[in-house]
């Protein structure tokens, strides 16, 4: 009777240690679950947009688009020679952490899920600190309006202590910078506000809700 008793108590754990095994796994699958509805309720919201026009992004443009920025080193090294040189390799960093600074005091007054939608990108034509994923028409347009007149601002308040090749470069980089992102809003000016833009290398998604 001893033995039997001893038997039962052995498989009275057993039984105890496989219920707890299995709440275990139905803990896990269940956070797993929750995680997953987590996940799709994020990228829900780009899901209920409406792809209604693409905006092709040729090669020959991206070309086009280096060689202007290759003329004005070239035009830089011809008039200023040295010091030509130094303003063009020092003005492209210098003008994009600019527009990072501008672009991060705007987003201050924008809610955070926006604000995480923004990253560095270093592909033609999209250089710079720019939508990583989508972005609202209308804080595009406001955003790229601040930084053209913030950014020739800022430029020209630095105008007593930087040399005239410095000063063409960053105007000149400013601008080369801005380009692509005011033709895009130009081309997109009759669209809706409310709508969304997407950037991909060889095009611009536009949705609407």
């Amino acid at each position: 009777m001893r033995q039997i008793h001893f038997f039962n108590r052995i498989h009275f754990f057993d039984r105890s240690a496989d219920i707890y095994e299995r709440s275990d796994t139905f803990g896990t699958t269940e956070d797993r679950a929750v995680e997953r509805l987590s996940t799709l309720s994020k990228d829900a919201t780009y899901y209920q947009y409406q792809l209604v026009q693409k905006v092709p992004v040729r090669p020959e443009l991206i070309a086009s688009y280096a060689i202007m920025a290759l003329m004005l080193g070239g035009m830089l090294a011809a008039v200023y020679s040295v010091t030509g040189i130094f303003a063009w390799l020092i003005g492209l960093p210098a003008t994009m952490l600019l527009q990072w600074l501008i672009v991060r005091l705007t987003m201050l007054r924008v809610d955070e899920p926006e604000d995480r939608r923004w990253g560095w990108r270093w592909r033609l034509p999209w250089l710079g600190y720019l939508p990583i994923r989508y972005a609202e028409h209308a804080l595009m347009r406001r955003l790229n309006r601040h930084l053209l007149g913030l950014g020739l601002s800022a430029i020209a308040v630095a105008y007593p202590w930087a040399s005239e090749a410095l000063m063409i470069s960053l105007v000149a980089w400013h601008c080369w910078l801005l380009a692509p992102r005011l033709l895009l809003l130009r081309k997109l000016r009759r669209a809706r506000r409310d709508g969304v833009l997407q950037l991909h290398e060889q095009e611009v998604t536009f949705h609407h809700r």
